[in-house]
C-alpha cells in the first residue's frame, strides 16, 4: 500500500504556468514520433515497475502529450478529437501502456473542462501539465451526505496511472446516511494526496499503466468540488460557456469519452506489426534449414494481417473523422449513431487482435516470451479488448438488434432522455 502523496518530486518541475507555448498538431504528432524509439527500450522497464517511470512522464509532460485536450485558457492545447488518440497511436508504436496514458488519462483534463469556471480555477491553479485520474469502477466506494458536501469511503478500481496523479475524480449516487439513494449522482474531484493506493495491479497486460485500486478513508469533499454526474457527460455543460471554442467541452461527451482508446489499440497493433516484421526479415530458424521469410506460410499470413491492419487504419480514420464532424456542426451523437460507433470501435479491436495473434502465433516457439515485443503487444491488445467499450457481444448485438428493428434492451438508448442543445449550436459556433 501506498499513498499518492508519494508521487516524486519530478511533479513539480513540469507544471507551467497559462503562458506554456502552443504547438501545432504537426508538432504534436513530431513529438510523439521522436519518443518512441526509447519508449520501445523502456517498454520491459514500464511492465517491471507496473506504472510510467517518472522520466517518461517527464517526456510526456514537455512534448505536451498530456495537454492535449486541456483547454487553452489554462496553458492546454485544446485541440480538437483526432488529435488525443492520433498521439496515442503513435507513442503505443513503442509503449501501449504510455499511450494509455496519454488518451484515456490525459483526456480527463477534457472532461475538467466541462465543469463550471470556479472550479476549473481551482484544479488549472499549478498549470496544465496535471494529471487527473479515475476510479472507473465503483466497488465498495460509497458517498454520503454530509454538511456542506459529502464523505467518501470505500474501493473505486481501475485508477490508471494514479501513481502520478495529482487530482483523482469518482462517480458515485449521494447516499442518506441510512445507505438509501437521494437521488442525486456526482463526479467527486479530490486531491490525490487525500487518497491511499492499493497496490493491486497484478496483471497480464498493459502493466505499465498502474491501474490500482484507490481507497477513500473518511474523505470529506465540500459541496463545490462536485458536479452533476450525468449532466456533465450531456450537451452543454457549464464549462461550454467558459471554454467556447472547442466542442469537446459541449457537445455530448459518451462517443468521444469510449472512443479515446482506439489510438492505443491501433498503435499496438502497428508496432506488433513492425516488430514481427523486422525480427522475422533477420531471423535464422534453429528447428528448420530456411529462414522463416523464406517460407511462403509466412509470407501469406504477414500479407493476411497487413490487410486487417490496413482495414483497421481505414475505420479509424473513418470513426475519427465522424466524430470530429459532428463536434465541429455541435451537433450530438444520436443513439443510433452511437450504437454505430460502438460497433465500428470494437470491429477496429477485432481486426487488430486478430492480426497480431495470426504473428504471435507463427513466431513458434520464441513467440511466448515476455521479452518479445510482439508477445508484450498481443498481451497488452488482450487486456485493452477486455474494455467494456469494445465489448464485442454488448456493441454488435446492439447493432443487430437495431437492424431488425428491435429494442436493444439498454434504457439509455431505447429511451433516451430529453436531448440538450449544445452551447455552441445556440450561440454560432457551429462550423
Amino acid at each position: 500500500m501506498g499513498s499518492a502523496q508519494a508521487v516524486s518530486d519530478h511533479k513539480a518541475t513540469t507544471a507551467v504556468s497559462a503562458s506554456t507555448p502552443t504547438l501545432t498538431t504537426d508538432q504534436l504528432m513530431a513529438n510523439a514520433a521522436s519518443l518512441v524509439p526509447t519508449l520501445s527500450k523502456r517498454a520491459s522497464q514500464t511492465e517491471d515497475l507496473r506504472k510510467l517511470p517518472n522520466e517518461t512522464m517527464d517526456e510526456l509532460y514537455a512534448a505536451g502529450l498530456l495537454r492535449i485536450i486541456t483547454p487553452k485558457r489554462y496553458g492546454g492545447l485544446e485541440m480538437d478529437w483526432p488529435a488525443l488518440p492520433e498521439a496515442a497511436r503513435i507513442i503505443a508504436r513503442g509503449c501501449a501502456s504510455t499511450a494509455w496514458i496519454v488518451a484515456v488519462v490525459g483526456g480527463h483534463s477534457g472532461i475538467v473542462g466541462r465543469f463550471p469556471k470556479e472550479l476549473q480555477d481551482e484544479i488549472f491553479a499549478k498549470g496544465p501539465n496535471q494529471l487527473f485520474v479515475t476510479g472507473s469502477a465503483q466497488t465498495t466506494g460509497k458517498l454520503v451526505k454530509a454538511n456542506g458536501g459529502v464523505i467518501a469511503n470505500g474501493i473505486w478500481r481501475f485508477a490508471s496511472g494514479c501513481d502520478h496523479a495529482d487530482w483523482v475524480m469518482v462517480n458515485g449516487d449521494v447516499l442518506a446516511d441510512d445507505g438509501s439513494k437521494t437521488g442525486r449522482a456526482v463526479r467527486a474531484t479530490v486531491p490525490a494526496s487525500q487518497v491511499e493506493i492499493l497496490d493491486t495491479w497484478h496483471v497480464a497486460g498493459m502493466k505499465g499503466t498502474g491501474s490500482k485500486d484507490l481507497n477513500f478513508n473518511n474523505v470529506f469533499v465540500p459541496e463545490r468540488m462536485l458536479v452533476d454526474g450525468p449532466g456533465s457527460f450531456q450537451a452543454n455543460p457549464p464549462g461550454a460557456a467558459v471554454n467556447p471554442d472547442c466542442y469537446l467541452y459541449d457537445v455530448a461527451f459518451g462517443a468521444y469519452f469510449s472512443s479515446w482508446l482506439l489510438g492505443p489499440v491501433l498503435g499496438a497493433a502497428e508496432g506488433a506489426y513492425e516488430a514481427y516484421r523486422e525480427s522475422t526479415t533477420s531471423r535464422v530458424s534453429a528447428m528448420m534449414p530456411n529462414s522463416p521469410a523464406q517460407l511462403h506460410t509466412v509470407q501469406e499470413r504477414i500479407a493476411e494481417s497487413y490487410c486487417e491492419l490496413e482495414a483497421a487504419r481505414a475505420l479509424y480514420d473513418k470513426h475519427n473523422q465522424f466524430l470530429h464532424q459532428r463536434g465541429l456542426a455541435r451537433r450530438n451523437i444520436k443513439p443510433d449513431e452511437f450504437i454505430d460507433s460502438g460497433r465500428e470501435r470494437t470491429y477496429i479491436a477485432r481486426l487488430c487482435h486478430n492480426l497480431v495473434h495470426r504473428l504471435v502465433r507463427q513466431m513458434g516457439a520464441i513467440g511466448i516470451y515476455d521479452s518479445n515485443p510482439v508477445q508484450r503487444f498481443y498481451r497488452d491488445l488482450n487486456v485493452m479488448q477486455n474494455q467494456v467499450a469494445l465489448n464485442w457481444d454488448v456493441h454488435m448485438l446492439n447493432f443487430g438488434r437495431r437492424q431488425f428493428g428491435l429494442p436493444t434492451g439498454m434504457e439509455r438508448l431505447d429511451s433516451p432522455p430529453p436531448e440538450r442543445t449544445p452551447w455552441g449550436a445556440l450561440n454560432g459556433k457551429a462550423r
